[in-house]
């Protein structure tokens, strides 16, 4: 998709290091990237930590993005860097019960939490919610999914279709939207 006019002059300036023009970018793509990873981490401070994150590593990289919408190449960034932290969390945990600093007990889903769709998100892998996220959270396209993520539409079309099946097991549910 091609920017407007203005978007473009702005993302030329951040390619030549203004600073107050890489802000406006953020000011106007911040909250939906905060909102990508919080959906996806589910955890706040983590996700602010990977919106941070996601800028620094957009500043650095601005050269890159071609003259098309930054806000898909934001959300790519985004959504990696979320599912890079949630695997980190995941390889802590699974270390720190090995150790026994959690004591070894599982938390079992109750039935309350079965309903929950925002808990049966939280059980999805990384890259099936980051799918789900950008999908229907989102309001992408599977293309801009695809995109997005840096996947061949198959594979989204699959894991869409893998995750919405798991959250409806996980939520008791014939139907999730």
């Amino acid at each position: 998709m091609l920017m407007d006019p203005a978007l473009t002059r702005v993302i030329e300036r951040c390619r030549e290091g203004d600073r107050d023009a890489f802000e406006e970018v953020v000011n106007r793509y911040g909250l939906q990237v905060l909102r990508t990873a919080r959906l996806i981490v589910r955890d706040e401070a983590v996700a602010e930590d990977v919106c941070q994150e996601t800028f620094l590593k957009a500043w650095r990289r601005i050269r890159t993005l071609r003259d098309e919408e930054p806000g898909p190449w934001l959300n790519r960034i985004a959504t990696n860097e979320s599912i890079s932290a949630c695997r980190r969390r995941s390889r802590f945990q699974v270390l720190a019960e090995r150790f026994g600093r959690f004591g070894g007990v599982k938390r079992e889903v109750s039935t309350e939490a079965r309903l929950d769709l925002a808990r049966a998100l939280d059980q999805l892998a990384p890259d099936h919610r980051a799918a789900i996220v950008l999908h229907y959270y989102q309001d992408l396209s599977v293309e801009e999914t695809a995109s997005a993520l840096g996947a061949p539409v198959d594979t989204v079309k699959s894991r869409l279709k893998t995750a919405l099946r798991r959250l409806r097991e996980l939520t008791g549910s014939e139907e999730v939207s």
